[in-house]
């Protein structure tokens, strides 16, 4: 099942029949996959229940999804949670915009360019703690606008964009998305500032490295858990490497170049896209 968010404000998972019972009621594999939990060492990500009646309950913004089954039916009762603006209240009720937001979301890719980024803006007023708003709007920024054009405009969205990223790992290091396309959009944005002459507005060569591989190289460990546990993002890992090896190549690091190219091949070999001695 690939990585999603649910609508509402809070999702309940409660399981129906046994895990790895021995009785035809039982199943193997299965649970429920949270992101959050793939940062750091630990390989608990995937949370499986103890006994029919147990539940999990979590935020709807909390990117998860169910883990393969392996073996038999997994049986469980989804409850999803949600608010409504009360009419009156003696305290400020602000939990029904965090659906608000939600919606605004999948709203705002209707909308025109303009209209789109005001869209997201207003969400991101509704859940100022939702990841999936700077991501968006990273994505937007960077990725639908016109690279070749040079104008202070078109540098400021990319900036913006690369900003934008930054903001949703904060507030969720653990989208591997997020952290792919953060490299992406560095690696970018150093292109365009050689082809249009804003070089002495990056950060020095060294920081601005440490940056994109750190970026690059965090998303492809959590991109790797993701995948073990069946519940990829369905990034190319391969175009990761090869981001790294091309800008670590412009700054005269060939060692580390070579490395990171070497790998490119590795990972197409692992994925049948080429014959054994490409």
């Amino acid at each position: 099942q690939p990585l999603h968010q649910d609508g509402g404000i809070y999702s309940v998972n409660i399981a129906l029949n046994e895990h790895l019972d021995d009785s035809e009621n039982g199943f193997t594999g299965g649970g429920t996959f949270f992101e959050a939990l793939t940062v750091g060492d630990g390989d608990d990500y995937i949370q499986r229940p103890s006994a029919p009646g147990h539940a999990i309950i979590h935020k709807t913004t909390q990117r998860h999804a169910g883990a393969p089954t392996t073996s038999g039916v997994r049986d469980i009762l989804v409850i999803f949670l949600t608010a409504r603006q009360p009419e009156k209240s003696e305290i400020e009720e602000v939990t029904w915009r965090v659906e608000r937001a939600m919606r605004l979301t999948p709203l705002a890719k209707q909308l025109s360019r303009e209209k789109l980024i005001s869209c997201l803006k207003l969400a991101t007023k509704n859940d100022p703690t939702s990841h999936a708003l700077p991501y968006a709007l990273g994505v937007h920024l960077t990725q639908e606008g016109d690279m070749n054009d040079p104008s202070d405009e078109r540098w400021e969205e990319i900036c913006q964009g690369v900003q934008s990223f930054e903001r949703s790992i904060v507030l969720n290091p653990a989208d591997a998305r997020a952290h792919y396309n953060l490299g992406m959009a560095l690696s970018e944005r150093h292109k365009y500032a050689m082809r249009t002459r804003r070089m002495h507005l990056l950060p020095p060569p060294q920081e601005a490295a440490e940056s994109l591989i750190n970026a690059l190289d965090t998303a492809i460990q959590l991109e790797i858990k993701c995948d073990e546990a069946g519940c990829s993002n369905g990034i190319n890992i391969a175009e990761a490497f090869l981001t790294l090896g091309d800008f670590v190549l412009r700054l005269k690091n060939f060692d580390l170049a070579r490395l990171y190219l070497n790998q490119v091949e590795e990972c197409i070999k692992g994925v049948g896209d080429t014959d054994e001695d490409w």
